[in-house]
Order: C-alpha cells, then sequence, then structure tokens
C-alpha cells in the first residue's frame, strides 16, 4: 500500500495512522516498510550538472539535454506515458517531472542516462549520492569534471 504522507494530505495520514494502529493492535512482529521519498535535491542538481555536460558536447540547450536526451531517449519508460483524448480519440503523450520521482526511479533515470551518453560519445562523471546526502566520486577524474562544470555554468551565470 501506498501512503501520501504530505502534510498537505490529511487523509492520507489518517489511512496510514489508522492502518499503522491495526498492525499495532493485531500484535504484527515485524513489519517492512519501504520510503518512497521523493527525489532529493542533490540528484536533481548532479542530473542538471550531467545535462549541461552533455548539452555543452552536443551543443544543445541544458533544457533539451534533459527534455530530449535525459527523459525522451535514456529514459522513456520512466518519463512519457501516452493516453487516448476522449473528446478527440487523439493520442496524447505527457512527460512527467522528476519532482514526481522516487529516490530510486531517479537513481535509475540518472544511471540510464550515463550509459546512454557514452554510447553516444560523451562520458558524465560517475557520482554516488549517499544517504546523509554528500556526494561521492568513482574517480578525481570524475570529480575534476563535475567542478569543472559546476565552474563554467557558475561563470555562465553571472553573465545572465
Amino acid at each position: 500500500m501506498n501512503y501520501d504522507l504530505r502534510k498537505t494530505n490529511k487523509e492520507g495520514r489518517r489511512r496510514f495512522l489508522r492502518y499503522a494502529n491495526s498492525l499495532l493492535k493485531n500484535e504484527r512482529s515485524n513489519v517492512c516498510l519501504i520510503d518512497e521519498s521523493d527525489r532529493t535535491l542533490n540528484q536533481n542538481s548532479y542530473l542538471h550538472v550531467l545535462c549541461r555536460i552533455l548539452a555543452s558536447y552536443s551543443g544543445v540547450t541544458e533544457d533539451y539535454a534533459k527534455q530530449v536526451y535525459f527523459k525522451r531517449m535514456a529514459n522513456p519508460d520512466i518519463f512519457v506515458t501516452a493516453t487516448k483524448d476522449p473528446l478527440t480519440n487523439q493520442m496524447i503523450t505527457r512527460t512527467r517531472s522528476t519532482t514526481e520521482l522516487t529516490v530510486t526511479e531517479m537513481r535509475k533515470a540518472i544511471y540510464r542516462f550515463r550509459l546512454w551518453a557514452e554510447e553516444n560519445g560523451c562520458t558524465l562523471p560517475d557520482a554516488t549520492i549517499n544517504d546523509d546526502e554528500s556526494v561521492s566520486f568513482s574517480s578525481s577524474q570524475d570529480r575534476d569534471a563535475f567542478n569543472q562544470a559546476v565552474a563554467e555554468t557558475s561563470r555562465e551565470d553571472i553573465w545572465l
């Protein structure tokens, strides 16, 4: 079962509390909870740096790299959905936002994006977002590439 525990969803919180109380009342000895938290800010920041690197490499905008390369080409099963319009009977495609992803989905999407970029000639720096939200790089070259991309982006932002 999924429970939306955001402060704005009072009914989801009530349903979760009722379920938890029933587990306690029935003296369940073991319960496994899987946290499906939203993607983290560090994951999002890392993704944007990767998109900037690929955009610079390919000569497109960062938004194009994110929308087309990251979402539509590397991860269509995660981001692209098609539904039939009830009025016109035409197929309408929708692209999900990264804000709708869980931590696990975002991790998978970034991994696949890096593989896709490498298959297309651009090696993106490998980093791991740790449980404490710190970032670890696989190598010093990856850390340096990441820091260089951040520095270049910061210089560009100054002129905007």
